[in-house]
This record gives structure tokens, C-alpha cells and sequence, in this order.
């Protein structure tokens, strides 16, 4: 339900008993005997029914309730300009013309293969990789005015204005962080870092963190999870701190594949797992001690080459070959 309207100035109140309502009606989803139907963050609400008619039941006591306070929910018949949709949460493809549909203030809720709510994509697949695909968009955009803005300052600060204005990446703890969508983000990024060091596209993947000295996005995302995880665990709230719990463990989850796959990349059980572990433990790709010889000697080449150093015996053309050598040997 979106697009709360109220012609009071206390609307606070009103949510809160909705809330309880829809709770005593036990009609909408529920786990274990704990009840998860509607989760509300200011006039944004969601509600979850297990059912069609379950479903219909929900959103009639959100009318009825809405109309005893003066308030309504905004719905229009044109889908475009319907802030209330219905989505339906299935792995299997399916037919929304056939769907009797749902009905609000008499008006026909459309269904929709996928809602923005929050600033995240929902999908009817729930895999979350249009969003993926749509924020490293934006993120491909960011670097490219960066670099053009901030064309004539060093690599190493412009890494750091990278990590400032482009990797906000908001929702990103609800991603399959271990999918194909996700990997072509961290493939993003270590394209953007070659392009920022004018390296050769070639460049083996374990000189992006070393030479940019600063961690992979791919170790923010990680890091970030699982703040996000403990923050789940000791939220406030039981039923937020019941499904963190219940997941966990659980492979056919997002949250317990991400915590499955972040503890055997650090190489820690699960319990230990905490961000600045991730930070310390997780790299991209992990260069062999025999090539860590290389990194120095790429460093300082680059430097010349930013510099017009002048090095003894050698023009542009061989520091270039050097470095391309260096990188894809």
C-alpha cells in the first residue's frame, strides 16, 4: 500500500494500530506462529498474504480501518499512476490476466512483475538482479564523471573519491552477493581500476588491490553484510531478529548462501564472522608470494610514466612494454 494520504496531524498512532489489527486477523503470512504480514517504514506499507483471497481479506481491513480515521490509500486505474500494486513472489511463470485481481476504494489493483520500494527493486523472481543491474549502471556512470572531472589527480586519491560518491550501492545486503549479476559488478570495478591506472585490460586480477591500494568492492559489499546481518540479529524488534535467526542456516536463503560463502572465502566459521575480519581476511583475488615482487616495481614504472620521470636508457615506449609485461605475464 502506498501513497498514505491523512488529513490529520497524528498519523503515527493510526499505523500502529493497523498494524496490530492485521496481526490479530492471523490471515496474512506467518512462520512458526510468528505473524511477518505487514512490515511498514513511515506511509510505505507491505503486506504479505499467503493466498489471493488471503491477500483480499488484508487490504479490506486496511480499507475499512483507513475509513474510520479519514484516511485513504492512494490507488488509480491507470497502472502508471497507481502507487498501490500487487506482485506476485513465484518461480514459476505465470499468467497475471488470468488473477482475479485485488480491490481497493473499489478500484482493481494492478499486478506488476516488479515494484521499487525503499530505493530497491523487488522482482517477482525475488533474485534482486534487476537492481543489481540498475545500481552498477549508476555506478559505471559515476566513475566515468569522475574521471572526467578529476582527470588531472593522482590514481590513489581518485580510488578514494571512488569509494566516497560511487559504491553507496543502498540495498546491496539483500543481493545474492555470489551471483552472475554481482560478479559483473566486481568485474566493473576492476575494469575502472585498470582504466584509472592505464593498465592494459589484460591485467591479471590479483594487482587490483595491491596496486590500488584499497579493498575490492566486492570485500565492502561483504563487510557491509555482515554489519548488516549483526544488525539484524540484535534488532529491537523479535519478529526481524526470528527470520535472522531462521535463515542463517538455511542454503535456500540469500542471507544463509552469503554467510555460507563469506565465512569459506575468510576461511572462519560463521560465528566469527565480523566486518573487520572480512576487511582483513577477504581478497578478490590473492596473489602468490612469487609474484608479489611485482607490485613495487609496477608502482614505481607507473610512476615514472606519470611523471615523465627520466630513467636511464629507456624511453616511453620501453617503460610501456615493461608494464604490460609485468601485468599479463
Amino acid at each position: 500500500l502506498r501513497g498514505l494520504q491523512t488529513y490529520s496531524n497524528r498519523p503515527k498512532p493510526y499505523i500502529n494500530r493497523l498494524i496490530e489489527l492485521l496481526r490479530e486477523s492471523t490471515l496474512g503470512c506467518q512462520m512458526q506462529g510468528v505473524y511477518l504480514d505487514i512490515w511498514v517504514y513511515a506511509d510505505d506499507i507491505v503486506l504479505l498474504a499467503p493466498s489471493r483471497n488471503a491477500l483480499q481479506e488484508v487490504v479490506n481491513i486496511c480499507e475499512q480501518y483507513a475509513k474510520r480515521k479519514l484516511l485513504t490509500f492512494s490507488t488509480n486505474r491507470d497502472i502508471a499512476k497507481s502507487k498501490t500494486k500487487c506482485l506476485i513472489f513465484t518461480k514459476s511463470v505465470i499468467d497475471i490476466n488470468n488473477i482475479c485481481p485485488i480491490i481497493l476504494n473499489g478500484v482493481p489493483l494492478p499486478y506488476v512483475s516488479e515494484v521499487k520500494h525503499l530505493g530497491n527493486i523487488l522482482q517477482t523472481n525475488n533474485s534482486m538482479n534487476k537492481d543489481c543491474d540498475v545500481k552498477r549502471a549508476k555506478f559505471i556512470s559515476m566513475i566515468h564523471s569522475l574521471n572526467q572531472e578529476f582527470h588531472f589527480v593522482h590514481s590513489y586519491l581518485v580510488v578514494q573519491l571512488y569509494k566516497i560518491y560511487a559504491t553507496s550501492f543502498h540495498g546491496s545486503s539483500i543481493w545474492n552477493l555470489y551471483s552472475n549479476n554481482v560478479s559483473r559488478l566486481y568485474t566493473s570495478w576492476n575494469i575502472a581500476i585498470r582504466i584509472l591506472f592505464k593498465i592494459p585490460r589484460e591485467t591479471h586480477r590479483y594487482f587490483i588491490e595491491p596496486l590500488s591500494d584499497s579493498i575490492h568492492v566486492k570485500t565492502m559489499l561483504c563487510s557491509r553484510f555482515v554489519s548488516f546481518f549483526d544488525s539484524l540479529c540484535n534488532s529491537s524488534k523479535f519478529c526481524i531478529r526470528f527470520l535472522a535467526n531462521l535463515a542463517k542456516d538455511d542454503q535456500r536463503s540469500v542471507l544463509g548462501q552469503n554467510l555460507t560463502n563469506i565465512s569459506a572465502d575468510c576461511n572462519v566459521d560463521k560465528i566469527a564472522l565480523s566486518s573487520r575480519l572480512v576487511k582483513r581476511n577477504m581478497y578478490y583475488s590473492r596473489m602468490q608470494d612469487e609474484d608479489k615482487w611485482k607490485v613495487l616495481i609496477l608502482k614505481e614504472l607507473l610512476e615514472c610514466k606519470y611523471t615523465s620521470s627520466f630513467i636511464p636508457d629507456f624511453n616511453v615506449n620501453d617503460i610501456d612494454a615493461m608494464i604490460s609485461f609485468i601485468c599479463t605475464s
